[in-house]
């Protein structure tokens, strides 16, 4: 019997080993009951905020990739979402090449697309991937920090909840990169999701009580897969990556 697959997707301005890292609990959750992917987004935020800014100065070399799924561009009343087309026909791609995916963890605009994902492939319109894409529906979706897309351009999206897809949502209530109400918000998309607020800012948290609960909500998907015993010797947090950016 082959592994559950989950795809892994990372927040704007990281990367797929900086996901690693700050997804760590989790990998050490699934274990080997799962595969993990990580793909980079296609979209290099630094490359584009030099061309977007016109900088006459360079930035130079840096210690991290600053990648993203999109960037959101914001001029008068209208809200554009540049690179959003080549995001989504890079995981239409993705979804066809290296799935079927059992499910999705996503952090901030990760966790964003980890739920248009899920619409599009619960049959609900949407944007388009740019192919022809053959893949079931997801079974499960893990998000952190993660809000709707605020183009008005795709609000039709979140217009019914989606009915087939469990989903857990972590969310900081000291959140000061995406707030607390934008992720509160997103709930209405589903039926019955599990909610995980907890005292924190914009990260996945690494207490036990956390543990427990992505754990709890993973084991009816993931075979094999049992409730920890004993979450309370968790080693303390080392340093977050850069908070990422709206």
């Amino acid at each position: 019997m082959s592994k559950p697959k989950i795809l892994c997707l990372h927040g704007f301005g990281e990367s797929a080993d900086v996901f690693k890292i700050r997804s760590r609990n989790f990998r050490n959750i699934v274990g080997e009951h799962a595969e993990l992917v990580y793909p980079d987004g296609p979209i290099d935020v630094g490359s584009l905020r030099d061309a977007l800014e016109d900088s006459s100065e360079s930035s130079g070399k840096q210690d991290f990739v600053n990648l993203a799924w999109w960037w959101t561009r914001r001029g008068g009343k209208t809200i554009e979402l540049r690179g959003f087309t080549k995001t989504m026909e890079f995981i239409g791609k993705l979804l066809n090449e290296q799935g079927p995916f059992d499910g999705i963890l996503g952090f901030s605009q990760g966790g964003t697309l980890a739920v248009v994902i899920a619409a599009l492939l619960e049959g609900r319109d949407g944007p388009s991937f740019g192919i022809e894409v053959n893949h079931p529906p997801i079974k499960f979706l893990v998000v952190a920090g993660a809000f709707e897309t605020e183009s008005p351009q795709y609000q039709y999206i979140y217009a019914k909840p989606l009915t087939n897809t469990p989903s857990l949502h972590m969310m900081g209530t000291y959140d000061t990169v995406v707030g607390i109400a934008k992720p509160r918000q997103l709930l209405k998309m589903f039926e019955n999701p599990v909610v995980f607020e907890f005292d924190g800012g914009h990260f996945i948290p690494q207490t036990p009580k956390c543990i427990r609960t992505m754990t709890e909500f993973l084991v009816p998907h993931i075979p094999g897969l049992q409730p920890k015993s004993n979450t309370d010797n968790v080693p303390e947090q080392p340093p977050t990556p850069p908070q990422e950016s709206a």
